[in-house]
C-alpha cells in the first residue's frame, strides 16, 4: 500500500504519521509546501514556494515544480490523505485528478478550516468576546465551512476528524460517514522529565502559535500579576524552532496551552508526553466527550490565576499530573496505534474501490 499525505503539515501531523506508517511497513510519503520551523520535518518532502506576486519569475517556477510534484505523487499513490482544506492547484484540479485516477481519498479537517463560530461560541464566552472585537476576523463562517467541505465531498473524498471537537462542524449531508482519529505523537522521541516537587522556583512556559487565538495577552497579564506574589520563572515560546521549543518545555514545570478556542492542542499533548502538567481551557460541552483519564487542568481566563497559583505552591501535584499526563498520551495518542487505525480506514476505502 502506497500512501500519500499532503499538502499542509498541520501540527507536524504529516511528518509524524508518515514516519509511523513507515514503521508499520507502509510505503508512505509526505509532500508539503513551506513547512514552518515550528513543525517537524524528517518525514516530509518540503517544497519552498515563494509568492508569485512578490517574486514573479522564481515564484512561478517554484509553483509549477510544486504542482508537478503533487500530480506525480497522486499518480504514484494508492491512498491520498489530504490534511486541512487548503488548495494546491487552481479550480480543484488536484482533487479532480485524484478522483479521475480512482485513488482512495480521505480528507482530514483540523480546526480553523471548518470551525464554525456560531457553534464554537455557544458555550464559549472567551471566543465570543474575541470575535466581537472590532476589526478582528476569524476567517471562517458557516457558508465558508460548508463550501470547503463540499469541494472534497463532490470529488469523492471520505472525511476524517481528530478529537472530540471537530465532528460538530462536519456537514452530514456532505459526509454521512465521518471517520474519527486523534492527534499523534511519536512517543519514542519524548523522554519524560517529571517536575521536581522540591523545586523552589518552578518554570512556567506558554507556547502560542497564534497569540490572539491562544489568549496570550491575557496570559501575560495574569503571569505578571502572579510574579509579584510567587517565586517562579516564565518563558514565552513564540516563533521558536520546534526542537528548541521542546527543549525548553522539557526543562519546565508547568505548561500553559490555549485559553480561547475551548479545546486542547498539540502543545498540551507534547507537554504531557514530556511529563509536564498542562493547563488549557476546554469548553463545557467538550468535557464529557474526553476520556475519563484525561489529566489536562481545565482553566479559563477567569480562574487561571487561582489555578496556576495552586500549582505553583504544590510540587507534589505538579509531579503527579506530569505522570498522569504521560500515561494518558501513551494510551490515546501513540502515533503507531493511530497509524494502525488509519491503515484499517485505508483498507476499507480501497475495498470500496
Amino acid at each position: 500500500m502506497r500512501v500519500l499525505h499532503l499538502p499542509d503539515n498541520i501540527a507536524s501531523q504529516i511528518d509524524i504519521l508518515v514516519r509511523a506508517l513507515r514503521d508499520l511497513g507502509i510505503e508512505a510519503r509526505g509532500l508539503v509546501r513551506n513547512n514552518a520551523p515550528i513543525q517537524s520535518g524528517p518525514g516530509v518532502e518540503n517544497y519552498v514556494v515563494l509568492s508569485r506576486r512578490r517574486h514573479p519569475v522564481r515564484g512561478t517556477i517554484q509553483t509549477l515544480a510544486w504542482w508537478n510534484a503533487v500530480l506525480q505523487a497522486i499518480r504514484w499513490a494508492d491512498v491520498v490523505h489530504w490534511h486541512f482544506s487548503g488548495q494546491v492547484l487552481p479550480f480543484d484540479l488536484d482533487l479532480k485528478y485524484a478522483a479521475r485516477q480512482n485513488k482512495a481519498r480521505l480528507v482530514e479537517f483540523w480546526g480553523s478550516d471548518i470551525r464554525v463560530p456560531e457553534i464554537a461560541t455557544r458555550d464559549n464566552p472567551y471566543l465570543a468576546r474575541l470575535l466581537a472585537q472590532p476589526g478582528y476576523r476569524y476567517g471562517i463562517s458557516s457558508r465558508a465551512s460548508r463550501s470547503a467541505q463540499a469541494r472534497f465531498s463532490r470529488n469523492g473524498f471520505a472525511c476524517l476528524v481528530p478529537g472530540p471537537e471537530m465532528p460538530a462542524y462536519v456537514v452530514p449531508e456532505l459526509f454521512p460517514t465521518c471517520y474519527r482519529s486523534e492527534a499523534a505523537l511519536l512517543l519514542s522521541e519524548f523522554q519524560p522529565q517529571y517536575p521536581d516537587p522540591q523545586k523552589r522556583r518552578p518554570l512556567v512556559v506558554h507556547v502560542p502559535s497564534n497569540p490572539m487565538i491562544k489568549g496570550t495577552p491575557d496570559v501575560l497579564h495574569i503571569v505578571e500579576q502572579l510574579q509579584a506574589r510567587y517565586p517562579f520563572d516564565f518563558r514565552l515560546i513564540y516563533n521558536v524552532p520546534r526542537d528548541k521549543a521542546l527543549a525548553i518545555v522539557r526543562e519546565s514545570d508547568i505548561v500553559l496551552d490555549q485559553f480561547i478556542i475551548g479545546s486542547f492542542g498539540l502543545v498540551s499533548l507534547e507537554a504531557m508526553a514530556l511529563g509536564k502538567p498542562a493547563l488549557c481551557y476546554i469548553r463545557p460541552s467538550l468535557v464529557p466527550l474526553l476520556p475519563d483519564d484525561c489529566p489536562i487542568v481545565n482553566a479559563n481566563l477567569d480562574n487561571l490565576a487561582e489555578i496556576l497559583s495552586g500549582l505553583l505552591g504544590d510540587g507534589a501535584l505538579r509531579r503527579e499530573l506530569g505522570q498522569k499526563g504521560r500515561a494518558y498520551v501513551e494510551q490515546h495518542h501513540d502515533a503507531r496505534r493511530i497509524a494502525g487505525h488509519l491503515i484499517e480506514i485505508y483498507q476499507e476505502l480501497l475495498a470500496k474501490g
